[in-house]
């Protein structure tokens, strides 16, 4: 009885019909890219030149209009390469979505072409923040952070990148114990400040404060969280 029961679940559980595709996204996302679903963009730096399969993320509404969050990873990407995330500030016409401006990428974070997790607050204040996790393990040593980036009317602007992940498992002789410390931001004060509360090998608390079109640790020097 209790196999059935469990066969049911699972049968129910694979056959749930997918999120519909939303159609104002994939709308912005056309206007944007000038097509459906993923698009390839060559993107041209000091260093390399690469290609990157940009996708539709999500559609912020701004307090200047909506915004197309589009992440993209780099296409057969090296260790050293970035993912990105472009945002294109959008208007409406009476035809539907067309460009105001455009930021292809408007931030690169990350390894091997691909950002980490990304979403998106209100907390921090008027305008729209999107974090955007980047990482990757380097001789052994993983590191993740998170860089804020504001959704400003002007461009966006990335106010601070806070490391949150260390682990040096892959580093260390055998029979030996690894460090890893987690950190998470909170008890955001809306334009002012907020914490990032660090446990695991080490306990400790850091506050940022915003000082401008940036976030700065108070009290000024340097963090006492491990990095790569």
């Amino acid at each position: 009885m209790i196999r059935a029961v469990l066969a049911c679940v699972a049968l129910l559980w694979t056959t749930a019909p997918a999120a519909a595709p939303d159609p104002q996204l994939a709308a912005a996302f056309r206007a944007a890219f000038g097509r459906s679903g993923s698009v390839v963009v060559k993107l041209t730096g000091d260093e390399m030149t690469e290609q990157v399969k940009f996708k539709p993320g999500a559609l912020v509404h701004t307090p200047f209009g909506p915004a197309l969050l589009a992440p993209g990873e780099v296409v057969d990407a090296a260790h050293v390469s970035a993912g990105k995330m472009g945002v294109v500030y959008l208007k409406r016409t009476p035809r539907g979505f067309a460009v105001a401006k455009r930021f292809v990428p408007a931030m690169e974070t990350g390894s091997f072409g691909q950002i980490g997790k990304w979403q998106v607050s209100h907390a921090f204040g008027g305008l729209p923040i999107v974090s955007v996790e980047g990482g990757g393990t380097w001789q052994g040593y993983t590191c993740h952070w998170t860089t804020l980036l504001e959704l400003a009317s002007d461009k966006p602007r990335e106010l601070v990148t806070v490391p949150l992940y260390y682990n040096n498992a892959g580093a260390i002789q055998d029979g030996k114990r690894p460090t890893t410390i987690d950190g998470k931001i909170a008890r955001i004060v809306p334009g002012k400040s907020f914490d990032v509360v660090y446990s695991g090998a080490r306990k400790f608390s850091e506050r940022y404060v915003r000082r401008g079109d940036a976030y700065e640790l108070a009290g000024g020097g340097e963090t006492k969280m491990e990095t790569c």
